[in-house]
């Protein structure tokens, strides 16, 4: 680890006076942010008392509890992401609240997590909301649409494919959700645990335009109001109007809520019509109703690919393996044809499609997660190492730690700690690179492997096509994630 040295701890007063000053403007969330906060976190802290002390600030958020990372600047984003989204959401939390008997001040209420597990409603933070509702849609498919072989499945991996109004999320699902630790999102760069989805910004809404010849699809989106054509109220084309041409939606399916009065059905004449005069322009170039929809679907499915080859081939994951999951308002109405363009031979359609992120909800794990920043070297190969790992002690001292936090804190949910089931982790990366990957812990019963090493190798080889040989392997961080399982979806018997 890193050794500290405190030269000058903050001074207090200095600290109110700093803090009075911001009050006074109006400020009233603060993210306290030190460069060397995620290895040692007393001068933060000194700073949060301080705050608290004062009783002028609803939100008070330390980049040391938030995120304890190294990378300072993503750090400080997080903690800030925090500082401002926790209030907003603890508002809408307590007037939720407001609307049950006693507040539900006697009942369990947990929240989702951009990690797709649920934690309690007074430890649920907003940086930890960002992908809280796609998170529901991954648990709900990877649930219900995964059978490992072991349980006699067929133990292929799955694409989620949720495509709704105004945007698609992809996924995939091999048994293990799949984490990033750093996304960017509105320019700014998250730290936090969130499960690797992929969003494209075509959707049913997505409007429809020829410009110079081309085939158009978003970003710009129709909306629920005035909605595409079809919903009869002044709207724009969109992918949705070009569905019920092709026959894909049926308007006797739908009930008559469309219209200004809310009491029409979808209108397939007036779509038509729209299309009709897009294809009298000189872009249109004489193709007909059918062809023009047809093509705006080909443009809208080829940017719903992209992400998906991106999780997979990408990634050197062969995509023909994999079978497609679609839910979302759209999914269904493209899951033939995507899958035919990805090479993809089955395709789940979830009975409770168009609400899997609230079913999956109903079926989340109850998750904790520790983790620490670290500076150990995992390998020792260069020069003249011979592949020894002066780690190991420490490791496994840390990462026990850890475990017994996490453990301890879903206990004090409630949870037995037989019920506990602990992944482990380590963040690895090969000395002078800045790619780390968060590797779990392998089923190696060999006291003598490296098995974080072997499994980073491999992941590393996979991602990037090749091995940095002659490289010590170096540890970022330690992190366990610390699971109740939640209820699954059985297949009923034959």
């Amino acid at each position: 680890g890193e050794g500290v040295i405190v030269l000058r701890p903050p001074d207090r007063n200095e600290v109110r006076a700093a803090l009075t000053r911001m009050a006074d403007d109006g400020i009233r969330s603060i993210a306290v942010v030190l460069a060397h906060a995620y290895t040692y976190d007393g001068h933060e802290r000194i700073v949060g008392e301080v705050a608290r002390e004062m009783g002028r600030f609803d939100e008070v958020a330390l980049s040391c509890d938030v995120m304890p990372m190294v990378k300072m600047v993503s750090r400080g984003h997080t903690a800030c992401a925090a500082a401002y989204l926790t209030p907003k959401i603890t508002a809408y939390l307590n007037s939720f609240r407001k609307g049950f008997d006693s507040g539900l001040s006697n009942i369990r209420l947990d929240f989702m997590k951009s990690d797709g597990g649920l934690t309690p409603v007074d430890d649920f933070g907003g940086h930890q909301a960002i992908l809280s509702g796609p998170a529901g849609g991954v648990v709900g498919y990877a649930k219900t649409a995964y059978r490992p072989s072991c349980d006699g499945g067929d133990g292929m991996p799955v694409i989620g494919f949720d495509m709704g109004g105004t945007s698609t999320d992809v996924s995939r699902y091999d048994g293990n959700l799949d984490h990033v630790f750093e996304t960017t999102t509105a320019g700014v760069s998250i730290q936090a645990p969130q499960l690797d989805i992929h969003t494209v910004a075509a959707g049913g809404g997505s409007r429809l335009f020829l410009r110079r010849g081309l085939f158009v699809v978003g970003p710009e989106s129709a909306g629920a109001h005035p909605g595409p054509v079809c919903y009869r109220k002044g709207g724009h084309l969109a992918v949705t109007d070009a569905n019920l041409v092709l026959g894909r939606v049926l308007p006797e399916y739908f009930p008559s809520i469309f219209g200004p009065n809310e009491d029409e059905p979808l209108d397939l004449v007036g779509t038509r019509n729209a299309f009709k005069e897009l294809s009298g322009k000189e872009e249109a170039k004489g193709r007909s109703v059918e062809e023009l929809a047809y093509g705006f679907l080909q443009v809208a499915n080829e940017a719903m690919c992209r992400p998906i080859r991106n999780l997979t081939q990408m990634r050197g994951f062969d995509i023909t393996v994999h079978k497609l999951a679609v839910f979302g308002g759209a999914g269904p109405q493209h899951a033939c044809a995507m899958a035919k363009a990805l090479g993809m031979s089955r395709v789940f359609v979830h009975r409770y499609g168009g609400i899997l992120s609230a079913y999956g909800l109903s079926m989340a794990d109850a998750v904790r997660e520790e983790q620490e920043p670290a500076a150990d070297i995992y390998e020792k190969v260069a020069g003249g190492g011979d592949g020894e790992d002066p780690s190991k002690e420490n490791r496994e001292e840390r990462l026990r730690h850890l475990a017994e936090r996490a453990i301890g804190a879903l206990e004090k949910q409630g949870y037995s700690k037989d019920e506990v089931i602990v992944e482990r982790y380590v963040n690895m990366r090969y000395q002078g690179t800045d790619n780390a990957i968060m590797i779990q812990e392998p089923d190696e019963k060999d006291p003598d492997a490296l098995p974080y090493g072997d499994a980073f190798r491999a992941h590393y080889r996979r991602e990037f096509g090749f091995e940095l040989d002659g490289r010590d392997i170096l540890v970022d961080d330690y992190r366990v994630r610390a699971v109740v399982l939640g209820s699954v979806l059985r297949p009923s018997p034959p």
